[in-house]
């Protein structure tokens, strides 16, 4: 700028110089000098001033940031690092506000879904500043560092981010092409889409070609059973970002696919699925009888049910199939004819055939397609048909064994077989058949059943230890002799014996042949455990080394000679503890667990070493005496359960060992930290989303769209081998609901519903939870909101789940409550109408105020009438009697002759109306006036009231006069319609346009007459002047021809001359 004004200068001076005289040279070259003079010193006070900034700038602190090793590139989890470097003079601890920048990446501040773990270090050493932070979220980001103090604004810095290694547990399973229907013997495939911990989608390209994760799968059905999965293979990638894995399936039904990894589940896990059963096999239809035998009493019924099953023995729900039913006579092979078979399905996929047996003797059934080609299962079937004629109902089966009874007792019960007419019915002891089962242990007793003479009470020789299912490895209690020729004897009573041996109830169920005794129903016996056997009960859990002070436990489990479980003799049990050292302690009495398992406490005082013993009626259980080392509670770490929240959306690290305690030699180690990283161990995985491990600490991320409660276990163990667990609860917040779409700009008229159909369009709320009701609440500030009606559903609507309701203290507002798709819905059907301009349009009488009686009888006359057109009014009923109209060609007040009244109102429509009411009728009506425009575009409008005589009506009435006051105010109505915006604005310019045309115009033609006046007043000067001038000069020749005599020169003088004109001023 100096420099401008310098030349500024040369060049006046230059300019001035030609125009200098040599009288002004000394005053000029003095101002000369005086302009050099300032030029020269602005340049040197502009010089100065750079010189301050610069060496002000020299003592300013700048910082630069920059990625270490200008690094752009990182894996999801990676820390990410940035050098601080400082430029100028900075002096920890000098500065009001120390360097505190906050960093942004994507324009969000600090720890984001973008990042996470950001920190400041900011050391002594002013070399080694940085920033670090992890990047967990793919793709390329800006980073913004400001801070307000040091007027720093560095934006230079972005990086990239690749997803990070493959968190196995954090995948998210799904059917191939969203198949979950398949055909036994088919193969299944499972798509895993892979996630890195941060819930980044990790490929091929990122993590390699081969990958090293086994995934575990396994198939329950809907009682939490296993099924078979048949070639269950990894595949590896499928060439479109997916692992997949392959198994066939084989059992029908509706399963869950179970999908894991190192006993985590995988995300969408379990996957569920149904399996198809494929077409019969008839090789593979197995057949099951009613009664587990093969003796039927004579003209009994044999009933078989067929499952029709396919190769993988799946049933095959198909309707009846063609099979082939075939009797032979055994030995002969000869054919018997079945009359009155009857064959039926029974349920799908289970077919029922049955026969009369009307003949004696042993037979085989062959069952097979209708071809005879191919054989069900267990075929042929040897059955023998007996002569018999037991009666189930008739019979008789008791005695004391089926009572309640102690294990290891030998159990006793007689049965009487009775024919359908109460006599004794034979049977050979081969067909008799006892089952007697333990359901809850699914274990079966064989029973020794022997027949007895029931008229001297004796018991014949013949034993039978009787057991279709093998024997149990029971000891038997009588010699027998299982020979064919004890089979066969005939009779009707037979003693059962059995020793039951395992505690439980028991059911007895007793057939002759195919016939069931009691209707099949089984006789129910609970068997108890006998006495404990201190021999065989011992102290199952105890701890080798206990705290002082605190109260341990030990369990004792007591058992009987058959190894069950003894209830209800905690009383039996007590605790001795002897102390080497002599050391206080306290015992406590026993607990029953009610399992056949008790627990008994102690209290030591003392450290030391002690010797423990439990008694059961005065008898040691083994282990005695076993030996306890008790310590100082320091001894033993502690862990403390730690509460974690974080957003659903971000990730979190936290160090869960940072409130636990650790035994003194553990403390005094040479590295904690180290130490704590080798016994820090994880015991049970969040569920709900990715957990690492650094060093000490843990981080924890939550998998998309989860919110709730997680949580994991972890163990701490310390150089003693000492352990301890602690539990760390997890809180992921959900973010609260947000408007991610609005429209920017509503328009809409005053008093006028707006949008006349729907809604405004454009409003939309995001929320995780989408079945939690959330609240949204609507209003304007000069206006009314509220919903348009809401379109039918012919399914279940979705509007029962919706809640408006208006705000307490602004009925114009709305308050919204459901579910985020209702709520989201409804807002798409909000609409608004706004209020009108507030003006005062209403009456009034000052004596009202201050009446003293029931201001029902307060009555006022008040009419209107217009010009042009007419009025509609809707008025109370209680007005009919005093309403008068004016009709459009009358002139006169007619009374109301007919109307309607719906609701306590009626509606008038005439030229005038008037009635007598109340101050509160009168400003109704005038408010809701109605005007319809007539012949003329406008009118007038006649507001006439008429106190009827209230004037100075209080405070008695006593002074109340007998004229009546009345005012009248006139509106002028104007009905035409307002001009828009647009149109108004193209007729202002219009008319100012025009108006400057014709003002143009007009000054114009104003200008031409003014001059055209002046140019002819010029003209009519200019030929008076010369008029003047020649009667002038003939005065003048007349005075000089009288004085003079007439001579030759005057006489030429005074004559034209040749070729000259007269003037046109000379007279004639």
């Amino acid at each position: 700028m100096a420099a401008a004004q310098l030349l500024f200068s040369f060049i006046a001076v230059l300019f001035m110089l030609p125009h200098l005289t040599i009288s002004a040279i000394n005053h000029n070259v003095f101002l000369i000098c005086i302009l050099l003079i300032y030029a020269l010193s602005q340049l040197f006070s502009q010089i100065f001033c750079v010189a301050l900034h610069i060496a002000d700038d020299g003592s300013r602190v700048r910082f630069i940031f920059h990625l270490k090793d200008y690094k752009d590139k990182y894996r999801a989890g990676d820390i990410t690092t940035i050098q601080v470097i400082i430029l100028g003079n900075y002096r920890i601890g000098e500065h009001r506000h120390p360097f505190n920048p906050n960093i942004s990446v994507n324009d969000k501040m600090g720890n984001t879904s973008y990042i996470t773990g950001v920190h400041n270090i900011f050391n002594p050493d002013l070399d080694n500043w940085r920033i670090v932070f992890m990047p967990i979220m793919v793709g390329l980001f800006n980073v913004l560092i400001t801070d307000e103090n040091f007027n720093t604004f560095d934006a230079s810095m972005h990086y990239y981010v690749t997803p990070g290694p493959i968190y196995p547990a954090g995948g998210i399973v799904s059917w191939m092409d969203e198949v979950n229907d398949f055909v036994a013997g088919t193969k299944a495939t499972v798509l895993i889409l892979p996630k890195d911990a941060f819930g980044n989608n990790v490929t091929s390209v990122s993590e390699g070609k081969n990958v090293e994760i086994s995934f575990e799968v396994y198939a329950t059905n809907a009682n939490g059973s296993k099924i078979d999965l048949l070639n269950v293979s990894n595949r590896g990638w499928n060439g479109f970002g997916y692992l997949y894995i392959e198994f066939i399936v084989t059992t029908a039904g509706s399963f869950l696919a179970h999908i894991s990894h190192n006993n985590q589940t995988l995300i969408g896990s379990p996957l569920p699925f149904t399996v198809d059963p494929g077409t019969v096999d008839v090789s593979n239809c197995l057949p099951e009888w009613i009664d587990e035998t093969d003796s039927f009493q004579l003209f009994s019924t044999m009933e078989t049910f067929i499952k029709l099953r396919d190769k993988y023995g799946n049933l095959v729900p198909r309707g009846l199939a063609a099979f082939d039913f075939d009797v032979m006579e055994k030995g002969t092979n000869l054919s018997l004819p079945i009359g009155d078979l009857r064959y039926e399905e029974v349920s799908p996929g289970i077919e029922s055939f049955s026969f009369k047996l009307i003949e004696p003797g042993d037979f085989i059934l062959m069952i097979s397609d209708k071809y005879k080609k191919n054989h069900i299962l267990n075929m042929p079937y040897e059955f023998n048909v007996y002569i018999g004629y037991v009666d189930g109902v008739a019979s008789i089966v008791n005695g004391s064994g089926l009572n309640s009874s102690v294990a290891g007792e030998v159990c006793k019960f007689s049965i009487l077989l009775r024919d359908a007419y109460q006599y004794p019915s034979p049977l050979a002891l081969e067909n008799l058949q006892v089952q007697i089962t333990l359901p809850s242990l699914s274990l079966r007793v064989n029973p020794q059943i022997y027949p007895s003479d029931s008229h001297n009470g004796t018991q014949t020789t013949g034993m039978l230890n009787y057991g279709p299912f093998g024997p149990t490895g029971i000891a038997s209690v009588y010699p027998y002799n299982n020979s064919t020729r004890n089979w066969k004897i005939m009779t009707s009573a037979f003693e059962v014996l059995f020793v039951p041996e395992k505690s439980g109830v028991y059911e007895i169920r007793v057939f002759c042949g195919n016939i069931p005794l009691k209707d099949g129903l089984p006789f129910i016996k609970e068997v108890s455990a006998g006495k404990v056997n201190s021999s065989i009960s011992r102290i199952v859990n105890f701890a080798p080394k206990v705290s002082t002070l605190i109260v341990n436990d030990l369990v004792v489990q007591l058992l009987d000679s058959f190894s069950n479980p003894v209830l209800f003799q905690a009383r039996n049990l007590f605790l001795q503890i002897a102390s080497i050292n002599r050391s206080d302690f306290t015992v406590f009495r026993f607990v029953d667990n009610k399992d056949g398992t008790y627990t008994g406490s102690y209290l030591v005082m003392e450290a030391g070493t002690y010797e423990i013993c439990v008694t059961f009626d005065e008898t040691h259980l083994l282990p005695c005496p076993f030996g306890v080392n008790a310590y100082d509670g320091d001894y033993f770490p502690i862990a403390y359960n730690d509460p974690v929240s974080v957003w659903e959306d971000e990730s979190i690290a936290f160090n869960a060992v940072g409130n636990d305690l650790y035994s003194v030699e553990t403390q005094h180690s040479l590295d904690i930290r180290r130490y704590m990283k080798n016994y820090y161990t994880l015991c049970w995985q969040p569920g709900h989303g990715s957990l690492l491990q650094h060093g000490i600490l843990f981080r924890y991320t939550p998998y998309k769209g989860f919110y709730g409660n997680d949580s994991f276990i972890y163990t701490i163990s310390d150089v003693n081998g000492n352990i301890a667990s602690g539990y760390v609860n997890i809180y992921v917040l959900c973010i609260p609901p947000q408007f991610v779409s609005f429209p920017s700009e509503l328009q809409a008229n005053e008093d006028i519903l707006g949008p006349k159909f729907g809604g405004f369009l454009g409003f939309e709320i995001t929320y995780s939870n989408p079945l939690e009701n959330i609240s949204v609440m609507l209003g304007a500030e000069h206006g009314t909101v509220f919903l348009s009606p809401l379109p039918m559903q012919l399914w279940h609507p979705m509007w029962n789940e919706l809640s408006v309701t208006k705000m307490e203290g602004r009925p114009e507002d709305l308050h919204l409550v459901g579910r985020l798709e209702v709520v989201n819905f409804a807002l798409q059907s909000l609409q608004y109408i706004g209020k009108l301009d507030n003006f005062s349009f209403s009456i009034g009488d000052p004596d009202h105020l201050h009446f003293p009686g029931n201001e029902s009888i307060f009555r006022v006359m008040f009419s209107l009438e217009v010009s042009s057109g007419f009025l509609s009014a809707k008025l109370p009923a209680e007005l009919i009697s005093t309403t008068e109209v004016k009709l459009k060609h009358s002139k006169q007040w007619q009374p109301l002759q007919t109307f309607v009244e719906i609701s306590g109102y009626f509606t008038v429509k005439a030229k005038g109306l008037r009635f007598r009411g109340r101050i509160n009728d009168c400003n109704n009506v005038l408010q809701k006036l109605l005007y319809y425009v007539g012949d003329e575009d406008g009118g007038i409008l006649k507001v006439n009231v008429n106190d009827m005589g209230w004037y100075g009506c209080y405070p008695d009435c006593a002074e109340m006069m007998s004229v009546p006051l009345i005012t009248e105010a006139t509106v002028n109505l104007l009905t035409k319609m307002p001009v828009p915006p647009l149109v108004d604005h193209v007729t202002v310019e219009s008319v100012i346009v025009i108006e400057l045309v014709v003002l143009s115009s007009l000054a114009m033609i104003l200008l031409f007459f003014s001059c055209k006046c002046v140019i002819v007043l010029v003209h009519e000067k200019k030929k008076r002047q010369a008029q003047a001038l020649n009667f002038h000069l003939y005065k003048l020749q007349q005075q000089n021809s009288n004085q003079q005599t007439s001579s030759t020169d005057s006489s030429e003088n005074m004559s034209p001359k040749e070729n000259e004109e007269p003037s046109n001023l000379s007279i004639p």
